[in-house]
């Protein structure tokens, strides 16, 4: 009977640790990275396209350290953490539409 309890209590917790051992982006850097972004690739692709886009690309790279994501935004990362992170997110171009 302790057990079930017990089980119920922790099982929630165990659940949660895959979510808090990933990354996110640094307070404010995901909107300035989005609002870059989307500047830069509404021309090519329009405005609703490179939204989502963007928010791929965003998403794409979110679970990089945040010392990392902060040193591709401030342009000081690495070309190799460059290039890693711009592989990741070309993946996100089969997913976007042309424009019309």
């Amino acid at each position: 009977m302790h057990l079930n309890r017990l089980f119920a209590v922790v099982a929630p917790i165990v659940l949660l640790l895959p979510l808090a051992a990933h990354a996110d982006w640094p307070k404010g850097e995901r909107d300035k990275y989005m609002a870059q972004c989307t500047e830069a690739a509404t021309p090519q692709i329009g405005a609703a396209a490179a939204k989502a886009h963007c928010a791929c690309g965003a998403d794409s790279i979110k679970s990089y350290p945040a010392a990392d994501i902060q040193a591709l935004m401030d342009n000081k990362a690495s070309p190799d953490l460059q290039q890693k992170a711009l592989g990741q997110i070309a993946k996100c171009k089969a997913n976007v539409p042309a424009k019309k």
